[in-house]
């Protein structure tokens, strides 16, 4: 009897069937291989796109900054320019008189659009006030009726252009001529 349960013993050890492997859970080493194969290329797919999100981001950013600078500028210009007559460049700067008879100068030097005033009784321009920076070009053209203003802004990230005409104070007296 002792032999017949150690030959039993014998042939269910080496009597292993394929369902067995399959009853056991776990990765093999080739499925385990394929998902890492399969990871790695996928990683500079994941990188390039979070570049590229971060690229776009910047870039929204950078022309939402320039566009709201711009606006404020924009108001305080007009706010000027409404009350002003006698409008002339000089050396690319925009000079224009107010009506408590003081002249106004806007000008770009530094990448920046600079405001000073000359009172009437003196002879310099005093105060200078930055109203706008990242300015890559303006241009001031002077008209009878108003000023017309081209103005490119630039930072890192973005770039922003706008042409607008702004009338002056004797905006009626030179629509009925």
């Amino acid at each position: 009897m002792g032999r017949s349960i150690q030959a039993k013993e014998k042939t269910k050890s080496t009597n292993i069937s394929l369902y067995t492997y399959m009853k056991e859970q776990g990765f093999t080493y080739i499925e385990l291989i394929i998902s890492l194969s399969i990871g790695l290329l996928l990683i500079p797919a994941f990188y390039f796109c979070a570049q590229l999100l971060e690229k776009e981001v910047k870039q929204m950013m950078g022309q939402a900054r320039l566009s709201m600078e711009y606006q404020q500028f924009l108001h305080d210009f007009q706010d000027e320019v409404k009350q002003g007559t006698n409008f002339r460049t000089v050396q690319g700067a925009l000079l224009f008189d107010l009506p408590t008879g003081d002249t106004v100068r806007y000008e770009l030097k530094k990448r920046q659009i600079i405001r000073s005033i000359k009172k009437e009784d003196e002879v310099r321009f005093q105060g200078r006030t930055i109203l706008l920076s990242h300015v890559y070009f303006v241009l001031f053209k002077p008209e009878r009726s108003g000023v017309s203003l081209e103005i490119g802004l630039q930072n890192w990230y973005a770039d922003f252009e706008m042409k607008i005409f702004i009338y002056g104070r004797d905006r009626e007296i030179y629509e009925k001529k």
